[in-house]
């Protein structure tokens, strides 16, 4: 009997454990046009991490519902934190989801105390297939039978006629995905080259910034020198003009100057044999010469005229 009288002393103390346990926290309302499918129980979270539990779900007298959250109480939210009912999948459980409004970051306080109340303006329901579904056929409903036979009556009158034309459009359609179909290799290829021409330039984004402050630099340096790149490009246009004057001026005795350029090189070229013959008689000269000389220094002057141009020179140079 003193043992089963511990054991039911035991159990009694651990039950007021749990409950005192499961009181923890802080306490959280917020009032909702449509909660769907939540009930009690079910999950509070942040960033997609459980941190409490819908504890009640009451009718508001405008018809709304009112939820009261417990939240854990290491959990700390700026005031600033809106509730928002999503589902964990596409036919999962409801749960109501804590997140600070944007621009808000997440350790700013002011933060929720127990019995604060998150107003109406930042409550709401991610837009999930159920809502959708809602909406639209709130939207179809709102579109009566009339309207619907004027919709019909427009468009026949507006496509009444145009049978060949609708054909041809749709024959167009039709040829243009099929071309599209057929060119889906190069189509995938042509994003793969522009995929790796992206990473090229995002690795090199520190190159890029350097050319890009360099073209700035320039772009700077001409903008401050204008004036002096206008004065060059004068003085260069000057200088071309003045180019094409002496050109025009004396472009017949440079004419004429070439011609006996030329002259003398063919004259040279039909007598190898002599301009040789000179070469070998210059090599012996300049060897022979110092040998000649009494002292240190000398002067010697030597002027060369070709045989067939020498009036001294007998008839028939060899």
């Amino acid at each position: 009997m003193r043992r089963v009288l511990l054991v039911l002393i035991a159990c009694a103390v651990g039950a007021t454990t749990l409950a005192g346990c499961s009181g923890g926290g802080y306490s959280v309302t917020a009032t909702f046009n449509d909660v769907g499918d939540l009930q009690s129980r079910h999950g509070v979270q942040v960033a997609d991490v459980r941190v409490g539990q819908v504890r009640s779900i009451k009718l508001t007298k405008d018809f709304k519902a009112k939820v009261t959250m417990r939240v854990a109480s290491g959990v700390r939210l700026p005031k600033q934190t809106r509730a928002i009912v999503r589902t964990t999948a596409l036919l999962g459980e409801k749960f109501i989801e804590l997140r600070p409004k944007d621009g808000v970051p997440p350790t700013a306080c002011p933060c929720l105390r127990d019995g604060d109340v998150i107003p109406a303006a930042d409550t709401g329901e991610a837009p999930e297939l159920e809502f959708v579904a809602d909406s639209a056929v709130s939207l179809l409903g709102a579109v009566s039978s009339t309207d619907l036979a004027s919709i019909v009556k427009t468009g026949a009158e507006g496509f009444g006629g145009r049978g060949d034309d609708l054909k041809a459009l749709i024959s167009d359609i039709s040829s243009f995905s099929a071309t599209l179909a057929s060119r889906s290799r190069q189509i995938t290829t042509s994003i793969d080259n522009l995929d790796r021409a992206t990473s090229t330039i995002a690795a090199g984004a520190g190159d890029v910034k350097a050319l890009l402050t360099n073209l700035a630099g320039t772009t700077t340096l001409l903008a401050k020198d204008r004036q002096k790149a206008v004065d060059a490009l004068a003085a260069l246009s000057h200088l071309a003009r003045a180019q094409d004057y002496a050109l025009d001026k004396y472009r017949n005795d440079i004419d004429r100057q070439i011609k006996q350029v030329d002259a003398i090189l063919a004259v040279a070229a039909t007598q190898t044999g002599q301009v040789g013959t000179l070469v070998d008689f210059l090599d012996l000269f300049v060897h022979a010469l110092p040998k000649a000389i009494p002292d240190d220094f000398t002067q010697v002057y030597m002027w060369a005229v070709p045989c067939s141009q020498d009036t001294r020179s007998p008839a028939g140079c060899p």
